[in-house]
């Protein structure tokens, strides 16, 4: 036997011994659901490979789903609630570490803060109205998460309308610039139909952001538009490990020649991807 057969084997044992942890922490970076029923049996789950046989404590879980959730926030709502049940079975009063804006949510949700040092934020974050609802109806940025691209059509009539607005939000994963174009918003969702009609109308700019957020939503046909554009570099590779996307790693690395060092090892660490 080689010795590449010999780590292989290695590697399926282990993947064998960590399948339990692994499929919770995919459920939960992949997280495309708002039934109660399935984020039930997702913190049963959780539960029983993760606090029960892995002994990870209930409130470090919390502090992982906190972090994750702004790379994946049109269902905030269902880490809310999966974060409440954790919060109720185990009695929580207090999370050491949590992400500043989920501390913020879950106050507004339940009344309850797990964090009163990262309680000095919530003026600042009810000044810009955040909710777990991510933006509000009847918004430009809520039709483009809706990918509704007749809706769309209608803000970009009205009178005053720029294409180069920018957002800003701590509901959404830091990059560089200032703020998040309209198109990057669509990237980050994956709405096609709007990122087709702002190229098509308005030819807006495909930035490095673009192809980066494409990793997270991952729609093939706005990934392979930025591709176009745009070459791939370490952002993408972070961003694909967080969508916990083998294909997409494995594509990074046959066909843009991104080797997996270190620092994405640490990375694959971080955000829980074996």
């Amino acid at each position: 036997m080689s010795k590449g057969e010999i780590n292989h084997t290695h590697y399926d044992k282990l993947m064998e011994i960590c399948t339990g942890y692994n499929d919770v922490y995919n459920a939960l970076y992949r997280l495309k659901t708002n039934d109660e029923e399935k984020l039930n049996a997702i913190y049963k789950k959780i539960k029983q490979n993760l606090i029960d046989s892995y002994h990870i404590p209930p409130d470090a879980i919390i502090t992982e789903i906190s972090e994750l959730s702004i790379y994946n926030n049109r269902y905030m709502k269902s880490y809310l609630v999966i974060a409440k049940q954790i919060v109720d079975e185990y009695h929580l009063n207090h999370v050491k570490r949590i992400n500043r804006v989920f501390n913020y949510l879950f106050y507004k949700e339940y009344s309850t803060v797990l964090n009163e040092k990262e309680e000095t934020s919530f003026n600042d974050f009810e000044d810009s109205h955040y909710s777990s609802d991510i933006h509000n109806q009847n918004s430009i940025h809520r039709s483009i998460m809706d990918d509704d691209k007749i809706a769309l059509i209608n803000f970009t009539e009205r009178e005053g309308f720029d294409k180069d607005q920018k957002l800003k939000s701590d509901l959404y994963p830091f990059l560089e610039g200032h703020g998040i174009s309209l198109l990057e918003l669509c990237c980050y969702h994956g709405s096609v139909d709007c990122f087709k009609f702002l190229r098509t109308k308005f030819e807006s700019e495909i930035t490095r952001n673009c192809l980066r957020y494409s990793f997270l939503s991952g729609n093939p046909e706005i990934m392979n538009e930025c591709l176009k554009v745009q070459k791939p570099g370490e952002g993408c590779m972070l961003y694909a490990i967080i969508s916990h996307n083998i294909d997409f790693v494995t594509f990074l690395m046959n066909e843009h020649n991104i080797k997996i060092d270190y620092l994405y090892l640490i990375f694959c660490i971080k955000y829980n991807n074996l």
